[in-house]
């Protein structure tokens, strides 16, 4: 009986270990983004080879897009993803939940806005029941945005929650001009590209509640390969200080780079890079202001009380 237990627990011990995240490999590297501008740099740090640059050996780096920042944090809680890019809403959310991560670095701030093809919808006020409203997911930084939206036109953070539908950004924009649904909250270059239909409109919200400027992606690594691969994770953070160079001193050559990303004409891109609302910085601006919001309504369990809470020593910022 006593042999019979000690090889139970021996199997059982193996078991376990199968099941851990195992420890980060030296020499790979598995980062995730999603769609859109907003995630230039990692385009940029992808095509230039800066990480393997910084990081001065050899890495194996595996790239995957994901449709929302909820697939990303499924990824990171598995142990599956070591750098994720997201909304600063799901980046939120995840850390005060206790996914095991933290933010390394801003990425952008983008242009965002509610499209429609009802032509009497020009307010919030205006969007019925009946509509729907595409945006990326429940918890998005879309929805967080809405949300700050709707709290100032319509003094309920919530009024328009239950007109969401999930959807990425380049299945809803199919929706909205094809009129499967009534709205979209997007961002760069989806409302690049809506703006040529004649059929489309923007709602003028977003804007008031999350200025130009303020921190719309984040690049969150996990706590794994910054406790334990150190080398690894200061090399991700320089390559992203120089892709974030590069953008902003180096439009022309970024636009040729991004733009069979987003099949368009370098100089399509290049319009689209030098929108006053399109920036590229490492530094975060709003972040605590969103976390604020998001506990006062509900998105989650309570805020932080300082940015170290949420982000790595490295970063600076509010």
């Amino acid at each position: 009986m006593k042999k019979r237990l000690i090889m139970l627990l021996t199997l059982i011990l193996a078991l376990s270990l199968c099941v851990a995240p195992c420890a980060l490999a030296a020499d790979s590297l598995n980062i995730a983004y999603q769609y859109g501008m907003s995630y230039a740099p990692l385009l940029i740090m992808k095509e230039q080879g800066l990480i393997e640059k910084h990081y001065g050996q050899e890495v194996e780096i595996n790239w995957q897009v994901l449709n929302s920042g909820a697939a990303i944090n499924e990824g990171m809680t598995a142990g599956s993803i070591d750098i994720g890019a997201m909304g600063v809403g799901p980046a939120v959310t995840g850390v005060m939940v206790g996914i095991p991560y933290k933010i390394f670095s801003a990425l952008s701030s983008q242009p965002h806005g509610i499209m429609t093809n009802v032509e009497t919808v020009t307010a919030l006020k205006d969007i019925t029941p009946d509509m729907q409203i595409a945006m990326v997911n429940i918890g998005s930084i879309q929805h967080i945005l809405l949300a700050m939206a709707c709290e100032k036109e319509l003094g309920d953070a919530h009024a328009l929650d239950q007109n969401i539908l999930a959807m990425s950004h380049p299945d809803g924009m199919t929706a909205l001009v094809s009129g499967a649904v009534e709205c979209q909250l997007t961002t760069s270059p989806y409302l690049f590209r809506e703006a040529e239909f004649d059929n489309l409109h923007k709602i003028s919200s977003i804007e008031d509640v999350w200025p130009n400027g303020n921190t719309f992606i984040v690049g969150m690594a996990s706590n794994r390969l910054h406790d334990e691969n150190p080398d690894l994770y200061n090399a991700v953070v320089e390559a992203m200080k120089e892709a974030t160079l590069f953008l902003t001193e180096n439009r022309k050559a970024a636009a040729e780079l991004l733009c069979e990303n987003e099949n368009v004409t370098a100089e399509t891109m290049l319009t689209w890079l030098s929108d006053p609302a399109c920036g590229y910085d490492v530094q975060l601006k709003g972040v605590m202001t969103m976390a604020t919001f998001m506990a006062d309504n509900g998105f989650i369990p309570k805020g932080p009380s300082e940015l170290s809470e949420l982000a790595y020593d490295n970063v600076t910022g509010d």
